[in-house]
């Protein structure tokens, strides 16, 4: 063989060991960073066990604070309830006095009416004016 022959048959073979030399390079480059994301999730693994014993350490303490203050809870709820049965009743008893002031009212104007007409008669010498509520 002619050295002009053999270079020429020697290219293919040297384009196919550059490309392959290439490849296992970009194979190396890929493991390295797939080993680099596996270290990483192992360690946020941890940081995630982490997070998850304080979530159940805050939950913990949620749950004492709910026992611990439940029962004020529920005292003031029933304050809340007593309260509301107290306004209910002054609410009744204001109703009541109303209707018994506008009674007396009622009787005041009916008493100026008799002593009107007592008067008009004759019977009763008072001057003074009863009545005139609704004005």
């Amino acid at each position: 063989m002619k050295p002009l022959q053999l270079g020429l048959s020697l290219i293919p073979v040297a384009v196919i060991v550059i490309g392959l030399i290439g490849w296992v390079v970009t194979l190396r480059g890929n493991l390295d960073a797939a080993i680099a994301s596996i270290g990483e999730l192992y360690e946020s693994q941890y940081d995630l066990v982490d997070r998850v014993q304080a979530l159940a350490l805050e939950s913990e303490e949620s749950l004492i604070k709910v026992e611990e203050y439940g029962p004020a809870i529920e005292s003031i709820r029933d304050r809340g309830a007593e309260e509301a049965d107290r306004i209910a009743d002054v609410v009744t008893r204001q109703a009541v006095v109303e209707n018994e002031m506008r009674q007396i009212m009622s009787d005041h104007a009916g008493f100026a009416d008799v002593l009107r007409e007592l008067g008009e008669a004759g019977y009763i010498t008072e001057r003074r004016q009863y009545g005139e509520y609704g004005k």
